[in-house]
């Protein structure tokens, strides 16, 4: 029996998609976070890319703000998604691992857009 075990985050499915390029098709790095924190009005310190994400979206969800940082995650998610449709176009022999990317980008999408409108069996 563990007397100093870290409480688990509710958020700990969207923090491992994210960490995990594999399945998000994207790497956002810490940077990423601290500035999305910054636009939402949160500063955030510089950790490593785990304990980030995990401040970001606890930080937010205890503010009420994460439906302006889920809104965020989704513009900088867009904005990879486009750049992988304009890479496609300039390096065609790359157009298939470059779809499969932004395919996976669009599916975290959808798991953010799943988390925005909460778990019912929550509360």
């Amino acid at each position: 029996m563990r007397n100093h075990s870290p409480q688990q985050s509710k958020f700990l499915t969207l923090e491992n998609h994210f960490l995990n390029t594999f399945f998000s098709g994207l790497y956002l790095s810490a940077a990423d976070f601290i500035a999305i924190g910054r636009e939402n009005e949160m500063a955030i310190a510089m950790h490593s890319r785990e304990m980030l994400i995990k401040e970001l979206l606890n930080r937010a969800d205890e503010s009420g703000k994460l439906p302006s940082v889920i809104a965020s995650l989704n513009r900088l998610i867009d904005q990879r998604i486009e750049e992988c449709h304009r890479l496609s176009l300039a390096y065609p022999g790359a157009r298939a691992a470059l779809a499969k990317l932004a395919q996976k980008a669009t599916g975290t999408k959808s798991l953010l857009a799943r988390e925005s409108r909460g778990n019912p069996y929550e509360h």
